[in-house]
């Protein structure tokens, strides 16, 4: 199984609550699955990271950075055919709508992206 993974920090303006109306918003949730629809994903998970107190004891106690606030995760079975589609012109207008709609709330120069290989 191939999955994708997008870590995003909200913008540095924002409070989370904000950030949270941004993220769970019906129009983001559209967004979110028609990209899984155009690109056949077998499932996806929107998340948002819990702000408690043992995640602020986990940074403490292990000297690690901040984490993200929320992830956006998308999984095949077979990836095989993800370039072509990410090519089509579909894809690129999406693409389009979907980074115009997080301009508002994401910092996509915090943010981070990547393939994994699950082999669970």
């Amino acid at each position: 199984m191939i999955r994708y993974l997008n870590c995003f920090r909200k913008k540095a303006d924002l409070g989370d609550e904000e950030f949270r109306h941004y993220w769970n918003s019906a129009e983001f949730n559209k967004l979110v699955q028609r990209v899984a629809e155009l690109y056949e994903v077998e499932h996806y998970a929107k998340n948002l990271a819990l702000k408690v107190q043992a995640t602020h004891e986990l940074i403490e106690a292990r000297g690690i950075g901040e984490p993200y606030d929320a992830v956006l995760e998308y999984w095949w079975n077979d990836a095989r055919d993800l370039q072509e589609k990410y090519a089509s012109p579909e894809a690129r207008s999406l693409f389009e709508e979907m980074k115009n709609y997080q301009a508002q709330f994401i910092d996509m120069s915090r943010s981070t992206a990547f393939f994994i290989e699950d082999d669970g």
